[in-house]
């Protein structure tokens, strides 16, 4: 478990630093992000942040046009919101 919990903070440490990319980074940052969201899942199912942030991934897909307008606010929102989840998550371990 805590090996697990390593490889998602070290992927969710990378997503970040994809951020400095700008539009692309942004792209990459996301599906990095997911796949750390998908790990702590398997390891804290009973997280209701969790199902929060995948709440908020599924209606941003389902309300996007495609566009860059202020709806990208919700993505970098996400990102902060699970870099949140992973380590407070970490403090009670």
């Amino acid at each position: 478990m805590k090996t697990t919990f390593k490889i998602m903070e070290i992927i969710n440490i990378c997503a970040l630093t994809f951020l400095l990319a700008g539009a692309y980074g942004i792209a990459i940052t996301g599906a990095l992000q997911v796949l750390a969201a998908f790990l702590f899942l398997i390891l804290f199912p009973r997280n209701k942040f969790i199902y929060i942030y995948f709440s908020l991934v599924i209606f941003f897909f389902l309300i996007w046009d495609g566009e860059f307008t202020w709806l990208f606010l919700l993505p970098v929102a996400l990102i902060f919101f699970l870099t949140f989840i992973i380590y407070n998550q970490k403090k009670k371990l």
